[in-house]
């Protein structure tokens, strides 16, 4: 499923940005490579993956609302 949302933080490798170390352990395990392919997952499945849960679920939410991408993810939540 792919979002219609473009900015560039999202095509950045998550190794490469300012997260924890615990979000880039959850892409890692779950073969995220930039936050464009959490996006192309369910972020509804997220807190579900290998080494993630909630809390991994709102950094995400909050590195996309920290570079203003938060109003665009409650519409394709929708």
């Amino acid at each position: 499923m792919t979002q219609e949302i473009t900015h560039p933080i999202l095509h950045k490798a998550i190794k490469n940005l300012d997260v924890t170390k615990e979000f880039k352990a959850m892409a890692k395990a779950n073969g995220f490579k930039s936050l464009q392919d959490i996006l192309d997952s369910s972020l509804h499945e997220l807190p579900f993956k290998p080494q993630s849960g909630y809390r991994m679920l709102k950094e995400f939410l909050d590195i996309l609302d920290e570079h203003g991408l938060n109003e665009q993810i409650e519409k394709i939540s929708e």
